[in-house]
């Protein structure tokens, strides 16, 4: 690796690459990066009883707008927690900024495979035990991101009940967030970030009784 800069640079970047890609094949990093893509949506259900979330009434249901923020924090902070304990990733050179950039990049897909996925409220997605997710926005800025990722957007979640969910249901469901989406934009910045830091601060104090793999 003696030759010009730039082929030092080429030959470590390929290095670090198979290191990456070995410690990402591991057995135990597959078992545990799987169980956190799997829960990923299910952590909705107590995300959603956030307190000062913006929401809706629909037929005696609930329409509560979920900041991806909120789950997306979470799916990082257990996915770095799980890799730190990986002897695997323990030995890629680059350490916790490649471990970090890893991380970032399963959110984003994460985040990248609900919005694919199209949930509406005729096609919703499971959100948990008590709620489906039957909107996603991508774009609408929380907080102006002056470290870390910004995360923005968020999800429309349903509250399910024992009555099942009818055409009228649906119908009331898709103008209700359509309602939210119109209304949203008028949150000041101060607002928005003070939604944001109520939420928290209610989850942390509700313990995170949701349910949650070992």
């Amino acid at each position: 690796m003696s030759f010009a800069p730039f082929g030092r640079m080429r030959a470590a970047r390929r290095r670090v690459w198979r290191q990456l890609v070995q410690a990402a094949r591991a057995k135990a990093v597959v078992v545990d990066v799987q169980r956190e893509v799997d829960w990923y949506l299910q952590r909705v259900d107590t995300i959603a009883y956030a307190h000062d979330l913006p929401l809706s009434g629909v037929h005696l249901r609930r329409l509560v707008v979920v900041p991806r923020m909120l789950v997306d924090a979470e799916a990082y902070g257990r996915i770095d927690t799980a890799l730190c304990a990986q002897p695997a990733f323990a030995a890629v050179e680059g350490g916790k900024s490649l471990r970090s950039w890893f991380v970032l990049t399963l959110v984003r897909s994460l985040e990248a495979a609900v919005a694919g996925a199209g949930p509406s409220p005729r096609r919703p997605l499971p959100a948990g035990d008590g709620w489906i997710v039957v909107g996603v926005n991508e774009q609408f800025e929380w907080r102006v991101p002056i470290e870390g990722p910004g995360w923005p957007g968020h999800y429309y979640v349903l509250e399910l009940r024992r009555i099942p969910i009818t055409r009228a249901v649906r119908n009331a469901t898709s103008e209700a967030v359509a309602g939210l989406e119109a209304s949203l934009p008028s949150l000041s910045r101060v607002h928005r970030i003070e939604i944001l830091r109520k939420a928290a601060v209610s989850l942390e104090q509700l313990g995170r009784r949701s349910k949650r793999p070992a």
